[in-house]
């Protein structure tokens, strides 16, 4: 049997309504020597039921069924069963152009690269407007520790799905996803440093060929009850594995900027609009958050100056403890970045 050029890995979970148009487009590739895994999450909608169809449609479709364990163990079950030379993370909810595996399996083989990023669109539901990515234009020919950087401070998305994974890097390292009673809400962060880490060679492709849907359910629009306590987890996870790998003075700062601007986010976080806790529950949060001793001593370290004039003021508060403040003014930003996503999309 042939080797796959490329495995593309789909995640699903309860996705009935958008699975199709991912399938098709997946099916749709001009690179014709790709295997499809898809792994059901314990989906309680159709969308078993249209994997199975699709799966008669084309040999091409392997369906996984398994109980619900959440993102990090769907990925790792993909990986498990991948064959293919590459491997690339599709959410089901989106899509991908025509030439999505091509020209980043092409790309890969021209400079012998370990991981390969292209643009993304990210389309937004509610408006039905496209913001396009730029990464390439800005780390293209410049060497993977700058990206490196900016994935820690958060300038850069973590993103696994706009990548393509060279699969005998990624079985070397054993580098797979945590679980979701290890690290919740930032898996892909925690997969997406640790591939950069180890790639040879890192390539990019300036094209979005990617379709990001954000709808009003989807997951970085909605309350996380546990963000503050993954990001402090995935902190110290970092720590240790650059400290493993020789390189932890390298990307201290940027370790240090990381907790700082997670903690800002999480702030937000707070006042999200399906946040149903009582303001008292709030207030407890915020209070934790301000007078956590990681947050703190990083916060004295990288101080405000790095931080736009919004989060410099938010920081500069938190640093004061002067809880009533920070509260009315993250509450403030958060309506902000709300209503430019519904005006620009």
């Amino acid at each position: 049997m042939e080797t796959p050029a490329v495995s593309l890995l789909i995640a699903v979970y309860n996705t009935e309504t958008y699975l199709e148009r991912c399938l098709d487009s997946l099916l749709n590739q001009s690179l014709a020597n790709i295997e499809i895994v898809a792994v059901n999450d314990g989906s309680t909608d159709q969308s078993p039921a249209i994997l199975e169809t699709y799966q008669k449609r084309d040999e091409r479709i392997r369906v996984i069924h398994q109980q619900n364990r959440g993102l990090g163990a769907v990925r790792n079950r993909g990986i498990e069963a991948a064959r293919g030379e590459f491997i690339a993370f599709i959410d089901a909810d989106d899509w991908v152009e025509p030439d999505y595996c091509l020209s980043m399996y092409k790309k890969a083989k021209a400079d012998q690269a370990d991981l390969v990023i292209c643009e993304y669109a990210a389309e937004f539901a509610d408006t039905g407007k496209t913001a396009v990515s730029t990464i390439a234009s800005a780390y293209a020919g410049r060497p993977k520790q700058r990206y490196l950087k900016d994935l820690f401070e958060g300038r850069v998305s973590g993103f696994s799905w706009n990548k393509l994974y060279k699969r005998t890097m990624i079985e070397h390292h054993q580098l797979r996803f945590p679980l979701r009673d290890e690290l919740e809400h930032v898996e892909d962060q925690y997969f997406s440093l640790r591939a950069h880490v180890f790639a040879g060679a890192v390539s990019y492709v300036d094209q979005p060929l990617y379709h990001y849907w954000i709808h009003l359910t989807s997951i970085v629009q909605s309350y996380q009850k546990k963000l503050f306590d993954s990001g402090l987890v995935l902190y110290r996870l970092n720590e240790a594995f650059l400290r493993e790998n020789g390189c932890l003075q390298e990307y201290r700062q940027e370790l240090d900027f990381f907790i700082v601007q997670h903690g800002t986010v999480c702030l937000l976080n707070e006042w999200k609009r399906n946040n149903g806790g009582r303001f008292s529950e709030k207030w407890k949060n915020i209070s934790r958050i301000c007078a956590d001793p990681v947050f703190r001593l990083s916060l004295s370290k990288t101080g405000t100056a790095p931080f736009d004039a919004k989060r410099s003021c938010l920081l500069l508060l938190a640093k004061l403890k002067l809880i009533p403040f920070v509260s009315l003014a993250s509450a403030a930003y958060q309506r902000a970045i709300e209503y430019k996503m519904k005006i620009r999309g």
